[in-house]
């Protein structure tokens, strides 16, 4: 696919979106306009959401269950208090759960790649990783210092997911772009599958390469890679969260839509 094509692209993917009869303008841009939504103002809500993130992958949220049931034995989601308490003993932390708290999935300590050893293994490491910092703005400093171009920002979540156990790079960019780092983007299956549906990432590319085009096509098409991340996230899934809105939408029959148009447009 052309660069030069990439703005119609954008466009097709909001009239794909504006087809459907639930979904009007209004409540379109309303959920690709969150792209400046609200930073943590304290590493501990940093943390929480890092927790989010963590426990975001498939299957594990309905084993884990709300995080903030757990808030008690994070010591209200302080990294350097969790990392005094536990230290690199996830065990010791899956053992408190276990007792004090009513978790939804079984926990079976012998069991080390289950979703809740892989949770509490990731929440010590990735306290550890958070308590360097004394300050959000500290963290904020931090992650400024990768904004020099689409590599470089890739790097970033590289570095995360090698010190937070289970968090990988998908759900690293999660865990920035979800803490309001709009520069940052999630490649999932339905940006990978639109994107090399599309011929914009070739088919073998990785998650950190389609990141990476990702913001390429974001910064040809002067929006906020939250954005594009946001509107072909909603051509995938079809869910308008915020207002309990979804539709029946299919990716493969929007790439199949692009690609038409473009032969008959070029």
């Amino acid at each position: 696919m052309e660069k030069n094509h990439y703005q119609k692209i954008f466009e097709l993917g909001k009239q794909y979106l504006l087809n459907f009869e639930e979904v009007n303008k209004d409540l379109l841009n309303k959920h690709l306009e969150l792209g400046e939504k609200e930073k943590p103002k304290s590493i501990n809500e940093l943390f929480r959401r890092l927790l989010e993130s963590l426990s975001n992958r498939r299957n594990m949220p309905q084993n884990i269950g709300n995080i903030d049931n757990l808030e008690h034995v994070l010591h209200s989601f302080n990294p350097k208090r969790i990392v005094e308490e536990y230290g690199d003993s996830w065990k010791i932390l899956f053992q408190r759960i276990k007792k004090e708290c009513t978790p939804k999935g079984k926990m079976v300590l012998t069991k080390k790649n289950s979703y809740w050893a892989i949770f509490c293994k990731g929440t010590v490491s990735g306290a550890k990783f958070l308590s360097q910092f004394s300050s959000f703005d500290e963290f904020n400093e931090f992650v400024n210092l990768f904004y020099f171009n689409e590599t470089t920002r890739a790097t970033l979540p590289m570095l995360i997911a090698k010190e937070v156990f289970g968090l990988g790079f998908a759900l690293a960019c999660d865990f920035l772009k979800e803490s309001g780092y709009t520069e940052f983007v999630k490649p999932d299956v339905h940006i990978k599958t639109i994107f090399k549906g599309l011929k914009i990432c070739r088919p073998e590319s990785d998650d950190y390469e389609v990141f990476k085009e990702v913001v390429r096509f974001s910064k040809i098409i002067n929006q906020q890679p939250y954005v594009v991340d946001k509107l072909f996230w909603l051509i995938g899934s079809g869910d308008f969260y915020l207002d309990e809105v979804r539709v029946k939408t299919n990716r493969n029959n929007f790439i199949k839509n692009v690609r038409k148009q473009f032969k008959q447009t070029f």
